[in-house]
């Protein structure tokens, strides 16, 4: 009988395990001064193998990667949000389309200037979608706040 619970035990502890919430991707946020009131600010993401997460600029298929900003009276956006890593392109047959990813890392760059030299802060959130080449997870929302000063 004790064997018979400890299999059932042990059983249950593996489905619970195997139950978690996969989560292929982990943030980073920080601000970086580059001049007198001029910082960018940088969202990076550390994708898990063999996970890949979608550009800004998909059109068709997966769910792009979106960055969003709330308005901070003391803060103007310079341009949109820029994309820097390893930008791979293929013809994806699930989504009838050529699909642009990032493995590994990938940053997003927004750069901004402070409207008045002041200690403030930047929140807002990122939408992306990680898929493998089994499977896609859903669309996740990663809440950020970063400090500019």
């Amino acid at each position: 009988m004790k064997k018979v619970f400890v299999f059932l035990f042990s059983i249950s502890i593996f489905f619970t395990a195997n139950a978690q919430k996969l989560n292929p991707v982990k943030w980073t946020f920080e601000a970086v001064k580059k001049a007198d009131k001029q910082y960018d600010i940088t969202f990076t993401a550390t994708i898990d193998a063999p996970w890949h997460m979608y550009s800004q600029f998909v059109k068709k298929g997966p769910v792009p990667t979106a960055v969003q900003i709330k308005k901070n009276p003391l803060v103007q956006l310079k341009g949109s949000v820029k994309e820097i890593g390893s930008l791979e392109k293929k013809f994806d047959k699930n989504f009838g389309a050529e699909i642009a990813y990032y493995s590994k890392k990938v940053q997003f760059v927004q750069s901004v200037t402070l409207k008045v030299a002041s200690k403030t802060k930047l929140t807002g959130e990122i939408e992306y979608m990680v898929c493998n080449d089994e499977r896609c997870l859903p669309p996740t929302k990663v809440p950020f706040e970063v400090t500019i000063q």
